[in-house]
């Protein structure tokens, strides 16, 4: 009679061993399974800051390439290809066409700017796929 209440016992604490580790490894996958999903709400909250962010950066260069536009109309009448150059400009160029305004008389001497930011641009693309090439 004692053996078969200690193998009771045995099978009894071992069965009760066996849903513990159930228990504990169903709460490391809920503390896992959490952890992912509040990581991966930081990074859709991270990601829409961003996005927002590039949104009002690329909208304010639109808007400055409007405003440069309409200047440039009151001289004189743009082209087709002007407006495609213009649009195409990132800020760094649309500030660079800002500061030499005032030098810019004539849609030759427009189209004499445009075409050193774009030879400009060509050389940092072609440096950078130089650089590429040699490694």
């Amino acid at each position: 009679m004692e053996e078969k209440r200690m193998d009771y016992l045995k099978d009894t604490s071992y069965a009760i061993a066996k849903m513990r580790m159930k228990y504990d490894e169903m709460d490391e996958k809920t503390v896992y399974k959490k952890g992912i999903e509040k990581g991966m709400r930081k990074g859709v909250k991270k990601g829409m800051k961003q996005g927002i962010v590039q949104g009002m950066v690329q909208g304010i260069v639109k808007g400055k390439v409007s405003l440069l536009k309409e200047l440039l109309r009151q001289k004189w009448e743009l082209t087709e290809n002007d407006e495609k150059v213009l649009d195409d400009l990132n800020e760094e160029e649309v500030n660079e066409i800002v500061q030499v305004l005032n030098r810019i008389n004539t849609p030759k001497d427009l189209h004499d700017q445009l075409k050193k930011l774009s030879d400009s641009k060509h050389q940092a693309e072609n440096h950078a796929q130089f650089a590429f090439s040699q490694d």
